[in-house]
C-alpha cells in the first residue's frame, strides 16, 4: 500500500508540475470522488494553496475529508440539479474520480461540460474508459493503471 500511496502522490506532483508550466494557474478545483485517488488528490491540491470543493454520495467519506478541502457536500453528481447548485461554470478545474461506477462517472463527466465547467479531467480504468471519457467531454484522462506501470518502467527500467 505504501508503493501505492508513494506513486500517486508522485502522479499528483508530475501532473501539477506540467500544468503548471504548460498552462495559466488553476485556482479553484471541484472534485467529484472522494477515494483515495481523490483524497490525495485534494489534499495535494490545498496544500499548494488552492480551493478544493469534493463532492461525494458518501457521507463517511465526505466528513473523513472536511480537514483537507475547502468546501465539501454530500451529493449524487449524476443529478444535473445538484450539478447546477455547485456553480460548475465558476470553477478553474474539475476533476470526476468516482472509480466504483463507470456509468456515474460518465454521465457526470457530461453533465459538466453541459453545464459549463471549463476543464474536467476524468479516471479510466481502461483504454475504452479514456476513449469514452474523451468523447463525452472530458478534456484530460488519468488512467491510475497506466501511468503507474508508466512510472515503474522508467524508475526501474534504467537498472
Amino acid at each position: 500500500m505504501a508503493d501505492r500511496t508513494e506513486w500517486l502522490k508522485w502522479l499528483m506532483a508530475d501532473h501539477i508540475e506540467r500544468k503548471r508550466r504548460n498552462q495559466a494557474e488553476v485556482k479553484s478545483i471541484l472534485l467529484i470522488g472522494v477515494n483515495h485517488l481523490g483524497t490525495l488528490i485534494a489534499k495535494s491540491m490545498e496544500e499548494i494553496g488552492y480551493e478544493v470543493m469534493a463532492v461525494d454520495s458518501d457521507e463517511n467519506r465526505i466528513n473523513a475529508i472536511q480537514s483537507y478541502v475547502t468546501d465539501a457536500q454530500i451529493g449524487d453528481s449524476t443529478n444535473e440539479e445538484f450539478l447546477k447548485s455547485l456553480g460548475v461554470s465558476d470553477y478553474d478545474l474539475c476533476f470526476v474520480t468516482i472509480a466504483s461506477d463507470f456509468q456515474n462517472s460518465l454521465m457526470t463527466t457530461f453533465l459538466l461540460k453541459e453545464l459549463g465547467a471549463a476543464r474536467v479531467i476524468g479516471r479510466a480504468n481502461s483504454e475504452i474508459q479514456e476513449k469514452l471519457l474523451l468523447r463525452s467531454g472530458a478534456d484530460e484522462v488519468i488512467n491510475p493503471e497506466k501511468q503507474a506501470a508508466a512510472w515503474i518502467a522508467e524508475k526501474y527500467g534504467n537498472g
